[in-house]
């Protein structure tokens, strides 16, 4: 049984986290709660419990405090968040350190359920993974120290390959980076984490046989995307080893374990002194795995163009959104070409482009939720999209996650827009009849209906079959007529009275609708 600890400042909440899931069918047993931040660290550190749900916010300190303490002292507890914050920060930075899961209050059964199933696969593969690490040789504890700034000589590297048996006569190096592909790895963890860390092991295992047994190459690191290796080749193959050494390897594992394999490959050096930024240009080369699908990315044939700026890409949002209000028929091409903008501006960055990403949606579906366009909560729907973002891991899925996100936002929105329309529009045309005698402006009417001024005047016309400016007129003159016909003004007077300041503009306006001036009209009445 899986030891669970359930912790919350409202121990009502306690109560009812307690008796919401079966917790002995999924294998976890209760061993203890907590009411604050500390004591959930001291339950921890006592109960050593595998899983822990909690608030996030409790007095003394927060969840975030106490899952950072316990990845600090390297505990193997995992975490799952429950909280009353549906700010996307919150779950930003709870996912940011290492939780499990995010949910919202109040909590239901099957959402629960689901988070802890993840958790226990985590911890599955957790024990899948320590039972397969090896210890550190020679030249992962060389690598290590000089990522870690300690610089070696020549002759000391040199010292340390003659001991390992590795001949570097004639010969260059290069890094070499290989894994199974980002969105194959993906797809694997998710139909069962256990059996995606025994094929990794397996793929890793294979890679390292590989170069060995070729005498080709030796690990220098390994991390749970991929294997790296110092590669050790002849001279006169440094035109063809990619082809006579690298591929045959590369396919023969994708056969041996039955998974997409690729790698990257960094810049040659002859001196064992650049072998440190061959490894990280060979780093940054399988991370371009995630923007372009080939089995072998070389990094000296990337060749990357500054051609888009911050400013370009704020420029792009901005016309997104002016596009979206305005119903511009080309708005999917405006959001297709903002992710253009964010693929160019962080290319080769993954994390950086996923926040990016998250960023553009946060900033544009704030916008669209001031002006009450959205017909969801703001904050669940960037939930729901930060897990299908997350959820991506090629460029071309990601562009076509937000493509579809907008397509049905947008959809629903003008959907939404053709019923509210009417109602926002009468609204107004109420507010006009009631303050004609005002100076109204487009922003005051805008602002009446919570669109933009462009919408407005698109809405109104579309509505009424007249801009705004018409309509005001027509109810001033109606109004204008109804004083020439039941009281003795005197023309400035009705002028003021029906909003006009400039006698001339309302004599204009008034001959202009009826044909005839005020006085000519009050004259033809009398004769009458």
């Amino acid at each position: 049984m899986r030891k669970l600890v359930i912790a919350d400042d409202e121990r009502i909440i306690v109560r009812g986290l307690k008796k919401l899931v079966d917790w002995e069918s999924l294998g976890v047993e209760i061993v203890g709660e907590a009411y604050d931040g500390e004591g959930l660290m001291r339950c921890v550190e006592k109960m050593e419990p595998d899983l822990v749900v909690t608030d996030i916010q409790m007095p003394g300190m927060t969840g975030v405090d106490v899952i950072r303490w316990n990845r600090e002292r390297g505990g193997k507890t995992r975490f799952i968040f429950v909280s009353a914050h549906q700010e996307f920060s919150y779950a930003q930075e709870a996912l940011r350190s290492g939780a499990v899961d995010y949910l919202l209050k109040p909590v239901g059964q099957k959402d629960l359920e689901e988070a802890v199933k993840k958790a226990l696969n985590v911890l599955e593969a957790q024990n899948t993974v320590e039972i397969f690490k090896p210890e550190k040789d020679e030249f992962q504890k060389l690598f290590e120290d000089i990522n870690n700034g300690r610089n070696y000589e020549n002759e000391d590297l040199y010292r340390v390959f003659r001991e390992q048996n590795v001949d570097f006569t004639d010969r260059f190096f290069v890094g070499i980076s290989a894994g199974i592909r980002p969105d194959t790895a993906a797809r694997m963890s998710r139909e069962s984490f256990g059996q995606f860390n025994l094929t990794r092991f397996a793929v890793f295992n294979r890679l390292a046989e590989a170069f060995g047994s070729r005498n080709v190459g030796f690990v220098i690191k390994k991390d749970e995307d991929a294997l790296h290796v110092m590669g050790i080749f002849p001279n006169a193959d440094r035109d063809v080893f990619v082809r006579k050494y690298v591929e045959p390897i590369r396919e023969m594992v994708e056969k041996d374990c039955e998974a997409e394999v690729c790698m990257g490959i960094g810049l040659v050096t002859e001196e064992p002194s650049g072998m440190m930024q061959s490894y990280k240009e060979a780093c940054f080369a399988f991370g371009l795995q995630h923007f372009e699908k080939r089995g072998i990315i070389e990094s000296e044939k990337v060749h990357r163009e500054y051609r888009v700026s911050f400013d370009d890409y704020k420029e792009d949002v901005e016309s997104a959104f002016r596009a979206i209000i305005a119903k511009d028929k080309q708005v999917m091409d405006k959001i297709d070409r903002i992710m253009e903008d964010i693929e160019a501006i962080h290319y080769g960055n993954w994390d950086a482009l996923i926040m990016r990403t998250m960023n553009f949606a946060g900033d544009l579906g704030s916008k669209l939720d001031q002006y009450h366009l959205l017909d969801v909560d703001f904050y669940q729907m960037q939930d729901a999209l930060q897990q299908d973002v997350y959820a991506q891991h090629t460029m071309a899925d990601l562009k076509r996650c937000i493509h579809d996100h907008y397509a049905d936002l947008i959809q629903r929105i003008y959907a939404k827009g053709r019923s509210e329309d009417k109602v926002l529009i009468e609204d107004v045309k109420r507010y006009i009849r009631e303050n004609y005698d005002k100076d109204l402006s487009i922003k005051e009417l805008a602002d009446i209906a919570c669109v933009s001024q462009n919408y407005f005047s698109a809405m109104f016309k579309k509505e009424t079959g007249q801009n705004y400016k018409a309509f005001l007129t027509s109810i001033r003159m109606e109004e204008a007529l109804r004083l020439l016909r039941e009281t003795d003004y005197k023309t400035y007077e009705i002028a003021e009275k029906v909003g006009y300041n400039n006698v001339r503009r309302f004599v204009d306006a008034f001959k202009q609708i009826y044909s005839v001036s005020p006085m000519e009209y009050k004259k033809g009445l009398r004769e009458k």
